[in-house]
């Protein structure tokens, strides 16, 4: 097959496929698809599902809008999904199309999960839309006299939407009604009634046969410091699901504050038979307690204190209940590990290729295996069939690109660089070539800076700062996994501690040093994008030498004023990010160090800047935005403002804004550049096409 030219046009038109979750048997997998319309006006939503045995597939549902599509998990191929229009809970069995039955629950979900019952009913338990009175019911039946937003706590905006809406844990039973219909018991039952606990997130909760554990935060706690990212792991007794319980929720023992503020704790999950809930406690534990006993076992504990430099992220118990299946980050990359849950375990590598996204168990021939989803630099979906114990060898199901083949990528472009940082350790980076890189040249080179700060350049498809894209566009490209970059060992990591504008801008000098070594790299003639922190560090960078060695910068959803900033964002970094307090009033000279709107330093922001933020990011506000751009426009510096109304933090959303982002984008680094990009005319004729087989 012949390949496409990899451009913005094509990377815009490709599909966005979710994880693949394995049915009861491991013979189908259902997986949700987005892929951009023809006029680039609107995404076009698919439930799919797929033979796990040949990688064919078919289109269960078209133009959904489906929240939390799952297999029911009581033995048959049937699935349920919470349609979000109509607000209907629907049942569909997929060897049989006419078996299709909607019921309506009475309120509007945000998320759910299922558990079978041993009666034969399905528990349910969701994540739902409350009133004043914590009763389940439609947004649209809580009907405000007037626009007023009344707030009695620091909460006032998340990401992109306003705290206003409240929605609590309610539970029922899913069960048959009649031969061919189901129903959802009413009432549901509020667990978080009388109480001051708020979900922690839209999915942090596990059923067992018994009860219900979750995340959440406690708005009744009196915390001075108020904690980023402050929550805490419950358990409820559940005596039937059909009933409100008699009991209240408990907080598991073993969750003091940690060193520097920490109290992030997430990610609940049942032991195989119920008896023990494993959680995830930030920085880098996976704990487990006992129901019943104050205290938790860190049983990541025990590899770590034989040098393991590996930080968990999810995880699933085995079906044993006596190991653990996790995902870390490892040096660039994200790789699934299985760990014994005894003394002296270490993690066991199965799989450390590309970066994994998302990973579900299931049984075939009683031998437990795993559908692993993944992503790579060249591919942006991949799924694969990995074996749990004895042939380390993964099975590929599908593979969307062909690893690179189908649009015109190769792994041969990428390659890895180590460089001295700015004290006595090294920094790792991905460096990108053009497919058609030509060894008797020079090209432009481009920095590209991550967020966080704690994140890094993994192994991974990158739907906005794609290095791939700016390499076919003529650039060589690195991307640094400066000081903070996770998967590099914690100390690293934390090292970005009260050091937001030190190590990683020593760091970003280095690299720019070592560059000038490498041959076809065009060190005079250099960019730099960054997004979220990676913004922060490009406004830093303005300030200083460096920003006078490139020819223009790109500062995406950035900071501006930091000791402002803090109290702007949504939710406030505790201590754990800068030494004494994150309030300026308390720390004024330690903010003031590393402020990118520092007089002194604005004075000197000379090189062209190209400034990008969405209108509704509450996380960096765009008052941000808006402060940089003026800025340099009152200094005389070239420089535009790009806006996406309604966008919030992270991503541009919408083929149509994507493809004006990457076009504003490459416009302004070209012009200062004058890279040539006979790519950058948009090409209607070279557009992804549908990689689903269809079965």
């Amino acid at each position: 097959m012949a390949s496409k030219k990899f451009t913005s046009n094509l990377l815009v038109s490709m599909p966005y496929r979710y994880g693949a979750i394995p049915n009861h048997d491991g013979t189908l997998a259902l997986y949700e698809k987005i892929s951009s319309s023809k006029d680039r006006r609107g995404p076009i939503y698919q439930l799919r599902i797929m033979n796990i045995a040949t990688g064919g597939s078919y289109p269960l549902r078209n133009n959904f809008m489906e929240v939390g599509a799952t297999w029911l998990g009581d033995g048959t191929n049937r699935i349920a999904y919470y349609d979000s229009t109509y607000d209907y809970m629907t049942i569909q069995n997929v060897d049989c199309q006419t078996e299709y039955n909607s019921c309506r629950i009475g309120g509007s979900v945000k998320s759910f999960r299922l558990k079978p019952l041993e009666d034969g009913s399905i528990a349910i338990v969701m994540l739902g839309f409350t009133d004043a009175e914590g009763r389940f019911c439609y947004p649209r039946d809580v009907k405000p006299e007037h626009d007023g937003m009344v707030f009695d706590s620091y909460r006032v905006q998340e990401i992109s939407r306003y705290t206003d809406k409240k929605y609590s844990i309610f539970y029922s039973t899913l069960s048959r009604s009649g031969p061919d219909g189901w129903e959802i018991k009413q009432p549901l039952h509020n667990i978080l009634a009388g109480t001051k606990l708020e979900p922690f997130n839209n999915l942090d909760l596990d059923i067992s046969q018994g009860g219900i554990t979750f995340a959440a935060k406690d708005l009744d706690e009196k915390d001075t410091s108020l904690i980023y990212c402050s929550s805490n792991i419950y358990y409820i007794q559940v005596d039937s699901f059909t009933t409100a319980t008699v009991h209240k929720p408990e907080k598991l023992g073993g969750q003091d504050k940690e060193p520097h503020g920490y109290n992030w704790n997430h990610s609940p999950k049942f032991s195989p038979d119920g008896s023990q809930i494993a959680f995830y406690r930030s920085p880098n534990r996976i704990c487990i307690n006992r129901l019943g006993s104050p205290n938790v076992t860190d049983v990541f504990g025990t590899a770590t204190d034989k040098g393991c430099s590996l930080i968990p992220m999810g995880f699933e118990f085995a079906r044993d209940g006596r190991s653990l299946y996790m995902t870390a980050e490892d040096l660039g990359r994200v790789g699934l590990y299985k760990l014994d849950l005894q003394p002296g375990a270490y993690p066991k590598t199965l799989l450390r290729d590309g970066s994994v996204a998302a990973f579900f168990p299931f049984v075939e021939n009683n031998e437990e295996k795993l559908l692993v989803s993944s992503s790579s630099f060249v591919d942006n979906s991949i799924y694969r069939i990995v074996n749990t114990d004895g042939d380390p060898t993964p099975t590929l199901i599908s593979s969307v690109t062909e690893h690179g083949a189908k649009i015109g990528l190769s792994s041969k472009q990428i390659s890895e660089i180590y460089f001295e940082g700015g004290g006595d350790y090294l920094v790792h980076a991905w460096m990108m070539k053009p497919s058609h890189f030509d060894e008797s040249r020079q090209y432009p080179l481009a920095i590209l800076v991550h967020g966080g700060p704690r994140s890094a350049w993994n192994d991974a498809w990158n739907w906005e700062a794609n290095p791939l894209l700016w390499a076919e566009k003529g650039y060589i490209v690195v991307a640094p996994n400066i000081t903070g970059s996770t998967g590099y060992g914690l100390e690293f990591q934390e090292a970005i501690r009260d050091n937001w504008g030190g190590r990683p801008y020593d760091d970003l000098v280095k690299c720019m040093d070592y560059l000038e070594t490498v041959p076809n790299i065009d060190i005079n003639n250099a960019v730099i994008w960054g997004g979220s922190y990676g913004g922060y560090l490009v406004n830093w960078i303005q300030g200083h030498p460096l920003g006078r060695r490139f020819k223009a910068m790109i500062s995406r959803s950035g900071v501006f004023d930091l000791p402002t900033y803090l109290l702007q964002r949504d939710i406030l970094f505790n201590t754990f990010d800068f030494d004494g307090s994150p309030l300026l009033w308390e720390n004024a000279e330690g903010l003031e160090r590393y402020n990118p709107a520092r007089p002194d330093l604005l004075r000197k922001w000379k090189t062209p800047m190209l400034v990008v933020h969405g209108t509704h990011d509450y996380r960096c506000p765009l008052s941000e935005a808006l402060c940089a751009f003026h800025t340099l426009q009152a200094l005389g510096t070239p420089s535009r403002l790009l806006l996406f109304r309604g966008e919030g933090h992270g991503s541009v959303g919408g083929p149509a804004n994507k493809l004006e982002y990457q076009r504003q984008v490459f416009a302004w680094v070209n012009k200062y550049t004058g890279n040539a990009d006979e790519a950058d005319v948009v090409d209607d004729s070279n557009t992804f096409e549908d990689p689903d087989i269809e079965d």
